[in-house]
């Protein structure tokens, strides 16, 4: 990797580091040396890139890096001063990858490297493959836009090795997780890096619909098909044609409607509700569901045979308490969004509250992440977003924690203490009593509450 910093020590300090972790850096002191650099050897799989340099600027550098066809894939973290957020932003704009504020914080440095080198050798790898260069630079496109939406974690590369199979195809999809994982944004996903980003996406939420009302959503209606029925209606699907329709919540679907989407899924066929001219039907599908279908379609609540022609290809979408090593990702990509929405200049979290939000559970998942930080950024009039800045339920929460620890090691220590006492004295509780200085009635209370009692061997005495 290539490392432009003028300043000596901070230079020094980042070629250690990244030499710890095992890759080979090359240190450049000014722009001209970084474009030598560049050009000299054009194998470098990331560039650290200071703004503020001497004789050329690190604008100039991030220009000729993203202008240059052999080097605008090798990605570029900004390394920005608290001074300069602004430009740090701005060169996001301009083909940065990533930008991080000084002063360093050594492990999210080091996390987002993992982050943008998994990148790069995801590009290095798809270039070689028979998909050719068109399909490898979507496929790169579409995990950038994955790590940027979701995160870099294991999982989440994972979910994103699946979708480098299916993303170019028609085959059908099921996305299967809890409510507020994500599964809108992967659906968004696979629509927008398949053959058919050019049509339109449809969402569709089943749960919102009436049974009777679904069917004339999904595959429209003629005039008179139904009393209100004033005028011929285009369904959902006939609007997704030759694009890509999602259908949320699909479990939710009545006995009735999933025999008719049974059949456009089989003939790519249907009609509309009171017709009778066949319609053909060019959609993909990407179907998603919080509820496990497999179980439903044991106890005889959904159909077998349109669970297996949704379950072509399925992708368990992993809760974010799953995948911690996201959230600082998503904390902070949500807080910008929030940052330029209300145009305050928040530029991070503080490290007490950093910690509050990896530690949380998280039930609602990204979706209530995304409510947590955007109430946090309402609060905020710092800087940082601070723990009072967060929601009651947090910091509350943050509070039940340390008082049920500290209670449970209280409860441990005295009935380590007790146990040891009667151990001393072969069990006796009278002597042991004594010893603890208590009442024996009070010790035998204390052992019925703990749990406390002899072993087998022990004949316990009174």
């Amino acid at each position: 990797m290539l490392i432009v910093e003028d300043e000596a020590d901070s230079a020094r300090f980042f070629s250690a580091l990244m030499e710890s972790e095992g890759y080979t850096a090359v240190v450049a002191t000014d722009g001209e040396a970084a474009q030598k650099a560049l050009t000299a050897q054009d194998e470098f799989d990331l560039v650290l890139l200071d703004l503020i340099l001497p004789g050329i600027s690190g604008w100039e550098v991030l220009k000729f890096i993203k202008s240059d066809p052999k080097l605008r894939y090798v990605p570029v973290v900004v390394l920005s001063a608290l001074s300069d957020k602004a430009s740090a932003l701005q060169s996001l704009d301009q083909g940065a990858e990533d930008f991080i504020t000084k002063p360093i914080d050594v492990e999210t440095m080091l996390s987002r490297v993992r982050v943008m080198l998994r990148i790069r050798t995801l590009y290095e790898d798809l270039t070689t493959e028979r998909f050719g260069r068109q399909q490898a630079q979507r496929t790169l496109e579409m995990r950038r836009y994955l790590s940027k939406v979701m995160g870099g974690s294991r999982k989440v590369q994972e979910v994103a090795d699946i979708l480098d199979n299916v993303v170019s195809t028609d085959t059908t999809v099921l996305l299967e997780g809890e409510s507020g994982t994500g599964k809108g944004l992967l659906s968004e996903a696979i629509h927008r890096y398949s053959k058919r980003s050019e049509g339109p996406m449809v969402v569709v939420n089943c749960s919102a619909y009436p049974e009777t009302l679904l069917s004339s959503e999904l595959f429209g209606h003629e005039k008179g098909a139904f009393t209100g029925a004033v005028r011929r209606k285009l369904g959902r699907f006939e609007q997704a044609m030759s694009g890509t329709i999602f259908l949320d919540e699909v479990a939710e679907i009545s006995p009735l409607t999933q025999l008719a989407l049974l059949r456009v899924i089989q003939d790519r066929q249907f009609e509309r509700v009171g017709g009778e001219k066949t319609i053909n039907c060019d959609v993909r599908i990407i179907a998603a569901t919080n509820k496990p279908l497999a179980d439903m379609v044991s106890q005889g609540l959904f159909r077998e045979d349109l669970y297996y022609r949704l379950n072509v290809v399925r992708i368990e979408v992993p809760a974010l308490r799953e995948r911690p090593e996201d959230i600082p990702f998503l904390s902070n990509y949500f807080l910008s969004q929030q940052r330029d929405r209300l145009g305050k200049g928040i530029f991070g979290f503080s490290r007490r509250s950093m910690g509050r939000l990896m530690a949380y559970s998280w039930p609602g998942n990204v979706r209530e992440l995304r409510n947590v930080v955007e109430h946090a950024a309402l609060m905020c009039n710092t800087d940082a977003v601070e723990m009072g800045h967060l929601p009651p339920r947090l910091t509350n929460e943050e509070e039940k924690q340390i008082k049920e620890t500290s209670s449970g090691r209280l409860l441990d220590q005295e009935r380590r203490l007790i146990i040891n006492t009667l151990e001393k004295v072969d069990w006796n509780k009278y002597r042991a009593a004594q010893m603890l200085g208590i009442a024996r009635s009070t010790l035998y209370g204390k052992i019925n509450k703990l749990g406390i009692e002899p072993p087998d061997k022990a004949e316990p005495a009174v």
